[in-house]
């Protein structure tokens, strides 16, 4: 199947980051369907919620590639080698007759940078040869990394309270990264007081950190090994509407029980998107947002549900 043929037929799917998802095709395509030695490992960097798994898995389910998946592999000790062996036998488990090919997706990669970890990770990884001490040495020559980055979940590690990232014993942030930036942090510069004894967060601050750790994301320890960066856009209203109706959307599961008048209202499609957007968990959150919306309309005495609904009182 050619690359443009890929692109109309998920475009429509994916509904928003278009110009993402023409990047992460033709990325895969060269990876896994040229004949070319040269292979090139992706880090997919956005906002929570804006899509990235989705996309990803859209993509490797058309083009037949096996895709594994690894959380939390990265912890201030360390590299839990386990979950990264249990992603690589995930890509062998989804294919029907595996070569060596696929992905592993590796989620919350930003952690890798945060506990200092990327430059032994590169190093083990760009070789083609995985070292596990007893586990032994597996083969990834053939296997594409994508690394997940949550570009406000960054903002979150760093504005949380200082002593849940500290060691007590000679108070040092678990983060390298933090330990740079650390004595920009106190209490007293993370808040604003004004005069009428109102206060409010530092934003200056905020984004002075945040770019820190961007920029971290995007240094030579990281080009190393990660070749390809694909942005995610930022989604306001527009966006998250238009991705709510798509075919992708956790609201397609509640065509059964919410009236189709109600579900297709502007209102209804307003409230849930206006939920979404101030939950900083974008799409994640739709869920939550779509059930907090007609239950609260229902109680008003909205005509939300349909007879059947499990959702409607008996």
């Amino acid at each position: 199947m050619e690359e443009e043929m890929i692109y109309e037929l998920l475009k429509n799917n994916i509904c928003v980051q278009e110009e993402a998802l023409k990047k992460l095709i033709w990325v895969l395509y060269r990876n896994f369907y040229f004949n070319s030695s040269i292979k090139q490992n992706i880090l997919l960097i956005g906002e929570r919620g804006t899509g990235k798994t989705t996309m990803l898995k859209e993509v490797a389910e058309l083009m037949d590639i096996p895709l594994g998946e690894v959380y939390n592999m990265f912890m201030p000790d360390g590299l839990n080698a386990s979950l990264f062996l249990n992603g690589m036998m995930q890509i062998a488990y989804n294919s029907d007759e595996y070569n060596g090919n696929g992905i592993l997706l590796l989620h919350d990669f930003q952690d890798c940078f945060l506990y200092g970890h990327s430059i032994s990770f590169n190093a083990m990884m760009a070789s083609g040869l995985a070292n596990f001490g007893d586990e032994g040495f597996f083969d990834i020559s053939n296997i594409t990394l994508v690394g997940e980055i949550d570009t406000n979940n960054v903002k979150d590690i760093f504005m949380g309270d200082i002593s849940d990232l500290s060691n007590i014993d000679n108070n040092e942030f678990l983060s390298p990264t933090l330990n740079i930036i650390k004595k920009y942090l106190t209490d007293e510069n993370k808040i604003i007081e004004y005069e009428d004894g109102s206060k409010a967060a530092n934003v200056g601050l905020e984004n002075y950190i945040t770019n820190q750790i961007k920029l971290r994301f995007l240094s030579s320890n990281c080009n190393q090994l990660f070749k390809q960066k694909i942005y995610m856009d930022d989604m306001g209203a527009e966006e998250i509407l238009k991705a709510l109706y798509s075919p992708l959307s956790v609201l397609n599961l509640y065509k059964n029980d919410l009236t189709e008048d109600y579900i297709n209202s502007e209102d209804f499609k307003k409230k849930v998107a206006s939920l979404v957007s101030e939950s900083g968990d974008g799409l994640h959150y739709a869920g939550m947002a779509i059930e907090q919306v007609f239950k609260r309309d229902y109680k008003h005495g909205v005509k939300v549900l349909k007879k059947k609904s499990l959702f409607s009182d008996r």
